[in-house]
């Protein structure tokens, strides 16, 4: 609401030095219940300068939000100050950027969250059969219509049984087939991340290490 409060007075006075002029009685006789048959006439009459004023607002919103939007995130902007950051707080989570915010618990001494390669995931959930913890690699994830979680995609998953836990099973653990594997957020109970990168060892193995 404030950007475009702010666009549409900077436009109703730059139209003005082109001698242009928006008449605010005829806007507002629009509005009415029982608007004049001359505003619809003026409507006519002005319909191409009415439709370029549209034009260059909707062109000059579109390209000043991508290219302000290319500058915060460019220069990291949304992660030092919370009120240029995405309502989606997932994306934040599930990228590793979080690690940047001021108030973060974590800091990192060594490495930063464009070094995370990949993320590992447990995942808490209830089912029929009882409470199972699920582990596999983040994949992908989607939103809800209120912008909180709607689901989770894991790939290379396996699952226990929570109850497991206290048996003595040599075998915990049951690798489920398949690509991926969607879980709802609303059966999940908790989730515990892992952020990783890749190094090579000296001789020239790839092995998966928890950034610091």
């Amino acid at each position: 609401m404030i950007p475009s409060l702010i666009i549409q007075i900077i436009w109703f006075f730059l139209v003005q030095l082109f001698g242009y002029k928006v008449d605010l009685l005829i806007i507002g006789n629009l509005l009415s219940e029982n608007p004049q048959p001359s505003t619809f006439e003026n409507l006519q009459n002005n319909s191409l300068e009415i439709l370029v004023y549209h034009l260059t607002i909707f062109t000059f919103s579109s390209l000043t939000g991508y290219y302000l939007k290319y500058f915060i995130r460019n220069n990291k902007l949304d992660r030092k100050y919370k009120l240029l950051r995405f309502k989606n707080n997932w994306h934040y989570i599930l990228s590793g950027e979080f690690f940047d915010f001021p108030k973060s618990s974590y800091d990192l001494t060594k490495d930063k969250p464009e070094k995370i390669d990949y993320i590992f995931i447990d995942a808490l959930v209830q089912t029929k059969e009882g409470t199972i913890i699920y582990e596999g690699i983040f994949f992908g994830y989607e939103l809800s219509d209120k912008l909180g979680l709607d689901t989770i995609t894991l790939r290379e998953v396996r699952r226990r049984k929570l109850q497991d836990d206290y048996s003595n099973k040599k075998s915990k653990y049951y690798h489920i087939p398949g690509h991926i594997l969607v879980l709802k957020y609303s059966e999940i109970i908790n989730l515990n991340f892992s952020y990783y990168k890749l190094d090579i060892t000296q001789d020239n193995k790839v092995v998966p290490v928890l950034i610091e």
